[in-house]
């Protein structure tokens, strides 16, 4: 008689789709699930409102939950069993019993290593004008790595409360004031297109008199602006396969112990897991370019610096963004001594070689995450480019020999 099918554990992810960090956080739950073979369920907040009640017999069946904003939360905690386990993204709410965050200080490590290179006299920090906790650990971490470095470090303290005009008014004045050139780091891609409006309004040149880089690249807003904005990559979809992978072992420890559908008193470590940088998308607000560059090689550089990941990345799409054809768009290439194609597989190695040293990934998963077509055609081009196979190289950078 044959044993009946195993029941596999249902999960239910609560990140909005519309939102771009949200939903390639949702892209890294959805690959960790699908290997792990649950049945994964997404509500969709900003398809359905932020009202959870409609949803109570699916959340009363979740084996675990992952979940992003405070909000979605506090409304789904109601409807969970106590036991049931939840994982939060990027939040501190004390329902989560496991927490992925991003590593603020990685991150405000590379940006501080990124602007330094530029040589500026004055390095500065655009924090959001309304406070937030997030923010505010960039700015800090950030003025401190540049005083210890030597350099002369200034945060820009918000004048006004959510009065964008004014506020973009006091920080053109403020900027103007500073010693030149300057390399501004702003909180989030948002902050860095206010940042760049407010170096047009004070007749300030970007990248010549102020360098800006942003965070979070996101390529919609940075690729918009007049130049283009420099950002660090954050790892969203790691976020969200780490998240997986926590809920799993979470899962499998079995139900938290709880008392009357609350945490036991007493201390409890909550399991936390960090995120960082993938690196940093340069484009036009930091431009390292000899004077004479042709614009529209920066344009294709920077097309490929933002969609090497897409496995459908073709020489004509990144013509077309150069606004130029395919022939003329080659010879731009020539001088940099590597073709277009050869461009875009260094870009894609260099996130191989960052996910093989970081992350315990299978290499199938690593191929789908940064453009290659198989498993197989990224290990050629891998051993190819460096004499090694991924496998030999994340044993030898992990030191394993």
């Amino acid at each position: 008689m044959d044993k009946p099918a195993e029941k596999k554990p249902l999960v239910v992810a609560v990140l909005s789709t519309g939102i771009r960090v949200s939903s390639a956080e949702l892209r890294g739950v959805e690959s960790a699930a699908a290997r792990a073979g649950w049945t994964l369920e997404t509500v969709d907040p900003a398809q359905t409102g932020p009202d959870m009640a409609p949803f109570a017999p699916l959340f009363a069946r979740a084996d675990g939950v992952i979940v992003r904003e405070n909000l979605h939360l506090e409304n789904a905690a109601a409807l969970l069993p106590p036991e049931t386990p939840v994982v939060q993204l990027d939040g501190i709410h004390p329902r989560a019993n496991g927490r992925v965050r991003c590593d603020a200080g990685a991150e405000t490590d590379l940006a501080v290593q990124e602007l330094l290179s530029l040589g500026r006299r004055s390095y500065v920090f655009v924090p959001m004008p309304k406070a937030q906790r997030w923010t505010a650990k960039r700015g800090e971490l950030f003025l401190a790595k540049i005083r210890a470095a030597g350099r002369n470090a200034f945060l820009y303290e918000p004048q006004t409360e959510w009065g964008w005009t004014k506020e973009r008014d006091a920080l053109a004045k403020w900027l103007s004031l500073l010693p030149r050139p300057i390399a501004a780091f702003a909180g989030n891609d948002f902050l860095a297109k206010f940042t760049l409006d407010a170096c047009r309004d004070a007749g300030l040149d970007v990248p010549g008199d102020v360098a800006i880089l942003g965070a979070d690249d996101d390529e919609t807003l940075c690729l918009s602006t007049r130049p283009t904005l420099s950002s660090i990559r954050v790892d969203f979809e790691g976020a969200g396969r780490m998240a997986a992978e926590l809920l799993a072992k979470l899962m499998d420890r079995g139900r938290p112990a709880r008392r009357n559908g609350q945490p036991r008193k007493g201390k409890t470590r909550i399991p936390t897991v960090l995120y960082g940088p993938l690196g940093v998308a340069r484009r036009g607000s930091t431009r390292r370019d000899d004077p004479g560059t042709d614009p529209r090689m920066a344009a294709g550089l920077d097309f490929i610096a933002s969609h090497f990941d897409d496995p459908f990345l073709g020489v004509r799409d990144i013509a077309a963004a150069m606004g130029t054809n395919v022939r003329q768009a080659a010879r731009l290439f020539l001088p940099t001594g590597r073709t277009i194609r050869e461009h875009v597989e260094e870009k894609r190695l260099e996130r191989v070689r960052h996910l093989l040293e970081t992350t315990a990934l299978p290499l199938a998963a690593i191929a789908e995450t940064c453009g290659f077509a198989s498993r197989q055609y990224l290990s050629l081009v891998f051993r190819r480019r460096t004499g090694q196979t991924p496998g030999e190289w994340r044993r030898a950078e992990r030191g394993g020999g």
